[in-house]
Parts: structure tokens; sequence; C-alpha cells
């Protein structure tokens, strides 16, 4: 670990600087710079990516192993995804969630063990361009069957998610 002052530390001052710094918070400007070291430094915070990715536990599946369709999600989706399970199982629709908590670091050989697994998959995210599932593909090399996507500033419901599994399920979802 480097040291460093966090902000409010008494008796410290905290500089937050944009540019690759030594051991000691010695910046390495374009002015005088350091190949080795900053090569050094950037091995170092990838090994400390390395000791996230163990401490963050990976992702689970949740629901039925196998299940006709995957619904994948992170952040604020989790809640409305485990509610439309809920009504798509009332309706004899057996689903399953793979819910990211971390997509930094990243566990992609989990989450492509994972998805290798299932049926069919459909990424459930609040934008226009599908971040998450190019994310995963970039990630694992994974593409999803399709997705379901909500981009009007309003949050999912979900008899709107059920309505889209219904629509992919009989062939006129994207």
């Amino acid at each position: 670990m480097s040291p460093r002052a966090l902000p409010g530390t008494e008796g410290t001052e905290y500089v937050a600087a944009s540019d690759e710094h030594d051991e000691v918070g010695i910046l390495i400007s374009d002015e005088f710079t350091n190949p080795q070291m900053r090569a050094r430094m950037m091995e170092k915070r990838m090994r400390k990516m390395e000791g996230l990715r163990r401490d963050c536990p990976p992702p689970q599946l949740f629901g039925p192993p196998d299940a006709e369709v995957t619904l994948i999600g992170w952040g604020s989706t989790k809640g409305v995804i485990r509610e439309a399970m809920a009504q798509l199982a009332s309706e004899g629709i057996r689903t399953n969630h793979l819910h990211l908590r971390y997509l930094v670091p990243f566990h992609e050989e989990e989450v492509r063990a994972i998805l290798q697994g299932c049926r069919r998959t459909l990424v459930v995210e609040n934008n226009y361009s599908g971040q998450l599932a190019r994310h995963l593909r970039a990630e694992t090399g994974f593409t999803v069957d399709g997705g379901i996507r909500k981009y009007d500033g309003e949050p999912f419901e979900p008899h709107y998610i059920v309505e889209r599994v219904k629509e992919f399920l009989h062939g006129h979802g994207r």
C-alpha cells in the first residue's frame, strides 16, 4: 500500500492529481517522466485489482438452473427483475437471474461459465445502446440473445419485463 492522506485528515494536505505518481506521491509529469516508474505503478494497481477480484464474491445464478430465459442485470434492476420472475413463474414461464454487482473488477470466467449453461439470455438495462450487453461480450466473448431496454427516464416496472420476455419467447422480441 502507498501511504496517503485522506481528505479531512488533520495535519495533512490532500492533493488529487490526475497524473501518475511514485510511491511517495511525487508526480511523474510529462516534464519529468520515468517510464520504468510508470510501469511499476501500473503493475502495482493491477495487483490491487486482482486482490479486489478475490475479495468481491462472484455473481451467482438465482432461480432454477434449467430456466427458459436468463435475465441479466446490474444495479437498480435487481428488485424489478425478481418481481418479474415471480409474475412469469405464476404464468408457467421459468426464468432465472444473473445479477452483476461489480463491473470492475469483473469475474469474466465465472460469468462466462454461468452464461454458457443458459438456454436463452436477455439483458435488462436502462439505456438505449446496450452497454451491459457490450460489456459482457467484451469481457467474456459471450453474446446475449436479446435485450430489454428502457431509456425514457422512467424506471422499469415488472409488467414491462414480463411483456418483453413473452414477446421474446414468441419470436417478437429483439
